[in-house]
């Protein structure tokens, strides 16, 4: 079963007995520094964005740009986007539009360890966006069992995250503009990957003492 057959969290939920909580997940602020030639960038982007534009016009313009100027401060976690087929078993298999996994050894692909999960609000459905990112979280659960796990939903320029932990989802009830609240994306953005390269690098450690 292919992740975008899932439409809504309760698809999900229901299916998988996933308790779904909201919250505030980032109450303490977790700004980061974004120089002055990236938000030159994203304000040219803006201001010739078209009424309508495509999702990959959305994707090159405000998530891709983004994603990379805060992941290529993490060298042990690997950005993959529409490339890495997730298999978890015959129900949860797909290509997520964007994730990221774990690597032992710096900027190089030593072992596939999915960690965070992203979906684009297509045509701005950030409830079927939600569905797809919990099922996929659903399916890294399944391969590494115990770790915390990050996702986030985005089209471009509103952007709202949660993570798994055990059978509870937590979705942020807030959500942040791109215009508006670069630095409060980029800062959670960072917090989610360093979370994400610590909780891998705990599961590792406990499997290596059995």
């Amino acid at each position: 079963m292919a992740f975008s057959e899932f439409k809504t969290l309760l698809d999900v939920s229901a299916k998988y007995n996933i308790v779904v909580d909201n919250t505030e997940l980032f109450s303490h602020e977790l700004d980061y520094k974004v120089d002055t030639l990236f938000m030159e960038d994203l304000r040219y982007s803006l201001l010739n964005k078209k009424p309508n534009p495509s999702e990959i016009a959305l994707s090159e313009n405000f998530i891709s740009p983004i994603i990379r100027y805060v992941v290529k401060n993490h060298p042990h976690l690997i950005y993959w986007s529409r490339e890495y087929y997730l298999n978890a078993d015959e129900m949860l298999q797909g290509t997520p539009d964007y994730l990221f996994s774990y690597t032992e050894k710096a900027h190089r692909i030593s072992k596939v360890m999915p960690l965070v999960c992203v979906a684009e609000a297509k045509t701005d459905d950030f409830s079927e966006a939600w569905a797809q990112t919990l099922a996929e979280l659903v399916a890294c659960q399944k391969l590494y069992p115990a770790i915390t796990l990050y996702g986030f939903a985005t089209n471009g320029l509103f952007w709202q995250f949660g993570k798994l932990e055990g059978d509870v989802f937590t979705q942020d009830i807030n959500s942040y503009g791109i215009a508006v609240n670069t630095s409060q994306i980029a800062g959670i953005l960072n917090y989610i990957f360093t979370e994400a390269v610590a909780q891998a690098e705990l599961y590792l450690a406990r499997q290596k003492q059995f």
